[in-house]
C-alpha cells in the first residue's frame, strides 16, 4: 500500500538547495546515522509527518519529525504557493532528501506496512504498543546528518487563544538540519548537478560544528500553533530520480 502516492514531484516546484541555514542532546556537527524507525503519522488537523528515529555509531537515538504536507483544511498538500511560486514545504524537503540519498527513490514511490511498536500515549502517560505505517524500504539505511544543537523556548497553551506561547524558560534540542549522502556526502542539490565532488559538507561544517543556534524568544513573544512554518526560498532545478539510484 503506497500511502505516500498524493506527494507531489513535478517540475513546476523549485527543488532543495544547499543553505546554512528521549535521547541524549548531540553537539552540533556531522553525524552519521542508520534509520531505525520511519512510519507515519498525522496530525488532528490532517497533516502527514514521517517520523523517523536515527542511531548513531554510539547507539545514541535522534527522534525528528518531519511534516511533509498541510492539514486538511489547507488541501494536504506538500507544497504551498507564495507571490505565484511553488515551494515545497520543509519537512518534504528534509523526507523527500532522505529517500533520495538512501533509496534513490522519491519518498511518494516508497510503500508502507502495518506494523505495531511501542510509542508513547499521552493519555495512557506511558507507551503502548501503537499501529502505524512503517516506511520499510528506509529501516536500516545508512544516512549523514548535519545536527544541530539549538535552545528554544518552553512554550504553554494560552487558555484564552488556545495557541502555545513561550513561558520565559528554555531548553536544548536537537534538530536535523542537512542530510548527506553516506557513501561521499553528495547533497541532493550536488547530486542533481551532477557535481564531481561534495563540497557543501565542509561549507555546512565551518559554520555549525559545535555550535549552539539560539532560536529563544522570551515570554511575551507571539505564539504559533504546532506545525512549521516556510523555509527559505529554494532555487529551482528539475528533479531527475535516476540520478539517485544506487
Amino acid at each position: 500500500m503506497n500511502m505516500l502516492s498524493t506527494l507531489t514531484s513535478d517540475d513546476s516546484i523549485a527543488t532543495e538547495k544547499d543553505v546554512i541555514g528521549g535521547s541524549r542532546i548531540l553537539e552540533s556537527g556531522l553525524q552519521d546515522f542508520t534509520v531505525s524507525l520511519a512510519y507515519l503519522t498525522k496530525s488532528d488537523g490532517g497533516a502527514m509527518a514521517l517520523n523517523v528515529v536515527f542511531k548513531n555509531t554510539s547507539k545514541q537515538e535522534l527522534r525528528q519529525q518531519f511534516w511533509m504536507t498541510s492539514g486538511t483544511a489547507k488541501g494536504g498538500k506538500n507544497f504551498y504557493e507564495k507571490d505565484g511560486e511553488k515551494h515545497y514545504l520543509p519537512g518534504f524537503v528534509m523526507a523527500n532528501a532522505l529517500a533520495l540519498l538512501t533509496v534513490g527513490k522519491e519518498i511518494s514511490q516508497l510503500d508502507t506496512e502495518k506494523k505495531t511498536i511501542p510509542l508513547y500515549n499521552s493519555t495512557a502517560k506511558a507507551e503502548i504498543p501503537t499501529q502505524v505505517d512503517m516506511v520499510m524500504d528506509l529501516l536500516g539505511k545508512e544516512i549523514s546528518a548535519g545536527v544541530i544543537k539549538q535552545t528554544v523556548d518552553k512554550t504553554a497553551k494560552n487558555a484564552t487563544t488556545g495557541i502555545y506561547e513561550p513561558t520565559g524558560e528554555t531548553r536544548d534540542e536537537n534538530e536535523v538540519d542537512k542530510l548527506f549522502r553516506a557513501s561521499d556526502k553528495m547533497t541532493t542539490a550536488e547530486i542533481r548537478a551532477q557535481a564531481e565532488v561534495a563540497t557543501f559538507v565542509n561549507t555546512w561544517k565551518a559554520k555549525w560544528d559545535g555550535v549552539t543556534r539560539n532560536k529563544a524568544k522570551g515570554a511575551g513573544a507571539a505564539g504559533k500553533p504546532g506545525l512549521p512554518g516556510s523555509a527559505a526560498k529554494p532555487a529551482a532545478s528539475k528533479p531527475v530520480a535516476s540520478l539517485f539510484a544506487n
